[in-house]
């Protein structure tokens, strides 16, 4: 039997929007593991030993670690804050040949004041990084009301007060989409010969 092509939930939304925290629950109740971009993106910093750019070095490790995972047959959560306009040919291009995707789109109402008091409690944020990146983070929010067109299933979760649709329900819809093994080989009874 050929083994389909790995399942890659990918978490999108504004900045504040709830994505890390959803990904951290989603991941392992889908029993996969999760990349987060600004672990990268933190990584980054800390090699260079002091924060430069503010997101760019982070693209090209992220989608790099993706393709790894596939080409090496493991199913993931990835979550970013995916660009309009720039993100959905390079999902096109670089993922959706080589993953079943599936997209969930985080929305919140609160999604700009929970950034900025993410910024603030972030030892390496100050007052300059913050007031650069709030008219980004003020774009983002306007053009990441709607999910972007990855061209497979999405789901939109609202993460103002808990999950809606719950937890339970979007694991429940990912799990339909890209089925769960129902006993692993190596738990089979072997059959005996006659």
């Amino acid at each position: 039997m050929r083994d389909r092509p790995p399942l890659a939930v990918l978490v999108n939304g504004a900045p504040g929007s709830g994505k890390t925290t959803l990904a951290n629950v989603l991941a392992p109740a889908l029993n996969l593991p999760v990349l987060h971009n600004d672990a990268l993106c933190h990584g980054i910093w800390r090699t260079r030993e002091r924060a430069m750019q503010l997101g760019p070095p982070s693209v090209e490790p992220f989608y790099r670690s993706m393709e790894l995972w596939l080409e090496s047959g493991i199913s993931f959560v990835a979550e970013r804050t995916f660009f309009p306009r720039v993100s959905e040919p390079d999902v096109a291009r670089r993922l959706t040949p080589f993953a079943t995707l599936v997209h969930v789109h985080c929305r919140s109402t609160q999604s700009s004041r929970r950034w900025e008091l993410r910024m603030r409690q972030d030892p390496l944020c100050g007052e300059n990084r913050l007031n650069t990146l709030t008219p980004l983070v003020n774009r983002l929010n306007e053009e990441l009301a709607e999910p972007l067109d990855f061209g497979c299933p999405v789901f939109i979760v609202d993460t103002d007060d808990g999950y809606d649709p719950s937890l339970e329900i979007l694991v429940a819809e990912i799990d339909s989409i890209y089925s769960r093994p129902l006993i692993h080989d190596l738990d089979r009874v072997p059959q005996s010969e006659h």
